[in-house]
């Protein structure tokens, strides 16, 4: 009898273990998603029911759901925004112009808006500080500060995008947007063709497991307009992650409006990814939403990384 309880504890005491990892390996995934009619309007007001989302091909159950509102009776909004400032060298005479819609940007901030702005080649510069600490980085900022070095840009563009957005991961429930201004090579990186293959293959998936873990979305600016035919492709980061990409404007109150509306109006869907999800070595997960009712679109991220361990 003694050999048997002994025996009875010790396969609980494995046991214990492997149910917990069970239990640890469930995650609750939380996408932002922004409802937009046919002229692009937000649409507040609609309910759990009126979602479908689906994980790589599979539909999953909405295991949470919130709405954020900016109109009258919403949940007030309280919005993240970080300016990445592209300082790698590409187009020196772009410093003048960035500055000036960087100062744009700040003179619509107010509170309770979180707001910063980050040079992507100072490492000093993290994704907090105040409006003054925001208008002094912008007044030191130089597009020119180091060489365009080709791949190595592109990888440290990767890192600045990933660094950020595990500085904005502790702030929850809220959709944040990483607007990156200078051209499409840095702001509005192309996944890699070749996969696995690629240099930067890990940086890019560094990148989209970071942000969508943070709930941020990438828009980029190019005050230059289009930079290469590659930009007009499916699958740079701002598409993958929910955000948008502005070539040839010089309408930039026009993008801080839309910045500002998809940051304020929008609905927080959490689900728990399918056990096959959670136990994958897939290194990113589709994603696809639908709303149920004609004439509106959404404006969501379509990939998510491997949740970190």
């Amino acid at each position: 009898m003694r050999l048997q309880v002994a025996a009875a504890l010790v396969l609980g005491a494995i046991a214990a273990p492997i149910i917990a990892s069970q239990e640890q390996a469930q995650y609750l995934v939380e996408l932002d998603v922004v409802v937009l009619d046919d002229d692009d309007r937000p649409v507040p007001g609609l309910k759990q029911e009126d979602f479908q989302v689906k994980e790589d091909g599979h539909a999953v159950e909405l295991k949470t759901f919130d709405a954020v509102a900016d109109v009258p009776g919403g949940r007030s909004p309280q919005r993240s925004i970080v300016l990445l400032l592209d300082d790698s060298g590409v187009g020196p005479g772009n410093t003048l112009p960035i500055q000036t819609i960087s100062r744009m940007f700040v003179a619509r901030m107010a509170a309770p808006d979180e707001f910063s702005v980050v040079r992507l080649n100072n490492r000093r510069d993290e994704a907090f500080g105040d409006r003054l600490e925001a208008l002094l980085r912008i007044s030191e900022y130089r597009s020119d500060t180091l060489p365009f070095f080709g791949r190595e840009t592109v990888e440290n563009a990767l890192r600045g995008v990933a660094k950020v957005s595990r500085t904005l991961e502790a702030i929850e429930q809220r959709h944040k947007a990483l607007v990156c201004i200078g051209v499409s090579s840095v702001c509005n990186v192309l996944e890699p063709s070749t996969g696995r293959g690629s240099l930067i293959w890990r940086y890019w998936v560094d990148a989209i497991g970071a942000t969508a873990r943070a709930n941020a979305s990438v828009y980029a600016l190019m005050p230059n307009g289009l930079s290469t035919r590659s930009e007009l492709s499916r699958g740079t980061l701002s598409e993958i992650t929910g955000g948008e990409a502005f070539r040839n404007t010089n309408d930039i109150g026009r993008v801080i409006d839309i910045v500002r509306r998809d940051t304020g109006t929008y609905y927080l869907l959490g689900y728990w990814p399918a056990a096959s999800a959670s136990a994958s070595s897939k290194e990113t997960h589709s994603i696809d939403v639908k709303v149920n009712k004609r004439g509106l679109h959404v404006r969501t991220r379509r990939l998510r990384g491997m949740q970190a361990s």
